[in-house]
């Protein structure tokens, strides 16, 4: 099966971008992981603005948001989230 492209959103590169070297090479792993399995459900659910079911992946102390288009390979990253205590 040919790998699915992962795409950010601009706010999710951004925050990638700003993130420090640390969070950068955890969020790296998780995007991989994510990459890797593209029909793998996450642990929560929400809609979009568009109506589309947006798949929540709980990772540490990350929350990772995106959506999977199986029609064109893609993982579409829509949003990078820090979990705070």
């Amino acid at each position: 099966m040919p790998p699915y492209d992962l795409v950010l959103s601009e706010g999710a590169a951004r925050f990638l971008a700003q993130a420090s070297r640390g969070p950068q090479r955890r969020l790296g792993v998780i995007l991989d992981e994510v990459k890797a399995a593209p029909f793998r459900p996450g642990d929560l659910q929400e809609r979009d603005t568009h109506g589309r079911v947006c798949e929540i992946l709980v990772a540490g102390d990350w929350l990772v948001t995106f959506w999977v288009d199986h029609a064109v390979r893609e993982i579409r990253v829509v949003r990078l989230e820090s979990v705070e205590d």
